[in-house]
């Protein structure tokens, strides 16, 4: 496999995985926001209002992720041919279980949540909704086990070059499994709240707000931050379990050049590999907080006793840095924003259009610290499929260079259009709502 077939094989895989955990995390996050406001929907009409309008746009988040999943099945098997055979016993029943619970879970109780509120119970209905958000978090569970398992192949062992599992307790909840999906749950969370005040912002341009306007605003964002904080503190316990198991991660993120006691963590540089040595740097204090210190209890190996199985530097280094910004940024401007919404009241239509423009700004910052989080997480193993066992050259295709560059430019294609007709049906449900809810006995 030539280095250009690799680059474009992880390319269109990143680019299917991205789009699919893109919309399983909106599709996540929205399913445990449409349940909170069915629970307040029988004492407030704000989120009886806010339920209608945002159970649409779950819906068309939860087709598109369905959507796009499926190619990414296929380009499984394709691209990486020789994965099922080397880890089929461990990821085989774990992509089957998300499928399966996809289907049958959220499948079936999704057709009741849309289409029976006119002739369910309130008290069934809001059942039939928590189920739909239980079903998309078990599905949310298969995916975070199997992306944590290639980060940590716990409870599974190698017997003559395939993983066999010694004990699935372990590997559905060892490792960084209950971590990683709390951080999918948090993104999700996060995701949801700076949609619904990004669109809440572009609804007060066009038309006066309601009581669901004003309910999204305020608890999107308290949402918005405690999820903000909530996946800070998961990704530092993530960066704790992970620290003695990737030392070539640990080595890019530094930049620890030689083995040896641990160099001190800078806060910004560019490094300089054909130089083993950063262009320039910006040092960060000597006395970090205990919870990001390196452990200084024997030597880390540097980047130059790592040559041919650490990842690529520039982007591992980078792609944290950026993350940390990001979260930085979000939690300052979502801070400010409940501040002065405390002063003056949390009334949309009183936004200025620069306080419109920040919270539309807000929902592109969250998409760019997720694809930062997952882009690190994903990067960071490379080259490896499975951590320390199972390089992604020696699973990869054969297929040409031609042929991966035609099926590259189609996904592009065929995603920028997807993702262009999102936010066109976003942009209409926005601007002219949604049909009311027939009256049932009395019921909405």
């Amino acid at each position: 496999m030539t280095q250009t077939a690799w680059v474009l094989s992880l390319s269109q895989f990143y680019l299917s995985l991205g789009f699919v955990l893109f919309f399983l995390a909106l599709e996540l996050g929205l399913a445990w926001v449409l349940f909170g406001f069915r629970l307040f929907a029988g004492r407030s009409q704000a989120a009886l209002l806010a339920y209608r309008f945002w159970a649409r746009v779950f819906a068309l988040s939860l087709i598109l992720g369905f959507a796009a999943s499926l190619p990414l099945l296929l380009q499984l098997g394709t691209l990486w041919p020789g994965f099922m055979d080397r880890a089929g016993e461990v990821a085989g029943p774990l992509v089957g279980m998300a499928v399966l619970t996809t289907f049958i879970f959220k499948s079936c109780f999704l057709g009741a949540m849309l289409y029976g509120q006119r002739t369910l119970s309130d008290r069934i209905h809001t059942l039939v909704v928590g189920m739909v958000a239980a079903g998309t978090s078990l599905t949310a569970w298969w995916i975070a086990t199997l992306l944590a398992w290639l980060q940590w192949p716990a409870g599974a062992v190698m017997s003559e070059g395939r993983y066999q599992v010694a004990d699935w307790l372990e590997l559905l909840g060892g490792g960084v499994a209950p971590v990683l999906f709390g951080m999918l749950l948090c993104g999700g969370l996060m995701v949801a709240a700076a949609l619904m005040l990004a669109v809440t912002a572009w609804r007060t341009e066009v038309r006066p707000s309601d009581e669901g306007d004003r309910s999204v605003y305020v608890w999107g964002l308290r949402l918005l931050l405690l999820a903000l904080v909530l996946q800070a503190v998961l990704a530092a316990v993530l960066a704790r379990q992970l620290l003695p198991l990737q030392p070539a991660r640990v080595a890019a993120v530094v930049p620890q050049w030689n083995s040896g006691a641990p160099e001190r963590l800078s806060l910004i540089a560019w490094p300089d590999e054909s130089r083993g040595r950063a262009a320039w740097r910006l040092a960060g204090p000597s006395d970090w907080p205990e919870w990001v210190r390196l452990p200084a209890d024997g030597p880390l190996r540097g980047l130059s006793d790592l040559s041919g199985i650490r990842p690529p530097l520039l982007a591992t280094y980078l792609s944290v840095r950026l993350a940390v910004a990001l979260t930085g940024v979000l939690m300052m401007m979502a801070a400010w924003a409940l501040w002065r919404g405390r002063r003056l009241g949390h009334e949309p239509d009183s936004l200025s259009r620069a306080g419109r423009i920040g919270l539309r700004a807000m929902a592109w910052l969250v998409v760019m610290l997720q694809a930062a989080g997952w882009g690190h997480l994903l990067i960071g193993n490379l080259p490896y499929a499975i951590q320390g066992t199972v390089s992604l050259r020696e699973i990869g295709t054969n297929a040409s260079e031609g042929a991966l560059w035609a099926v590259l430019g189609l996904q592009l294609v065929v995603y920028g259009a997807l993702a262009v007709g999102f936010h066109q049906l976003l942009r209409h449900a926005t601007r002219y709502g949604v049909v009311p809810v027939a009256r049932h006995r009395g019921r909405a």
